[in-house]
C-alpha cells in the first residue's frame, strides 16, 4: 500500500528547510556581466550537506512582462528581461554535471495575464556542490549588457 503523503505530493518531495543564496553577476574588475564568463555560486556548506529537492528563482517585475515575485531591493535582483539570457550549470558532490545549460527563466513560472503570479518550485533532486555550480551568459547570445545584478535562488532540502 502506498504512503498517502507520496500520493498527494506527486513528483514533489517534502522539504524541511529553505536556503536562499545570491549569485553576483559581476566582478570587482567589471560591473557588467560578461558573456562567456562563469559566475560561480558562493560556497554554502549547509546546502552541500543535504539533499536538494527543489529550486526556485526570484525575479523582479519589468514593464511589458508579467509580474515578478519580488520587488527590486538594495541587492539589485535580476529582472525577468535579463533572466532570459542566463543559464545555470549544477554539479553534484562527485563534481559531475547534473544539469547543464539549464535556463534560469525556467525556474520562474508566471501567469500570462499580468495579474496573477503562479509560483512553482522546480523539482530537482540531487546533492549539490555549490562551489562548482555556476551561472553564465552564452558568449554568442547576449543582446544587451547586464549591469551589476544578483541571481536570487531558493533551495529546498531535507
Amino acid at each position: 500500500m502506498k504512503n498517502t503523503t507520496e500520493e498527494t505530493l506527486g513528483n514533489n518531495l517534502p522539504s524541511n528547510k529553505i536556503k536562499r543564496i545570491m549569485i553576483p553577476l559581476f566582478t570587482q574588475e567589471n560591473p557588467f556581466a560578461v558573456p562567456g564568463l562563469k559566475y560561480f555560486f558562493p560556497e554554502n556548506p549547509e546546502i552541500d550537506r543535504y539533499n536538494i529537492v527543489g529550486i526556485e528563482a526570484h525575479l523582479v517585475s519589468q514593464p511589458n512582462l508579467a509580474l515578478g515575485d519580488i520587488e527590486d531591493s538594495i541587492n539589485n535582483i535580476i529582472p525577468q528581461s535579463f533572466a532570459r539570457q542566463i543559464y545555470l550549470c549544477l554539479y553534484d558532490q562527485n563534481n559531475e554535471e547534473v544539469f547543464y545549460n539549464f535556463p534560469l527563466r525556467s525556474l520562474f513560472t508566471y501567469s500570462t495575464n499580468q495579474t496573477v503570479i503562479t509560483k512553482r518550485i522546480k523539482p530537482i533532486t540531487t546533492k549539490l556542490k555549490t562551489r562548482s555550480c555556476f551561472a553564465y551568459i552564452p558568449a554568442n547570445g547576449a543582446a544587451q549588457s547586464i549591469p551589476n545584478f544578483y541571481i536570487s535562488l531558493s533551495f529546498y532540502y531535507n
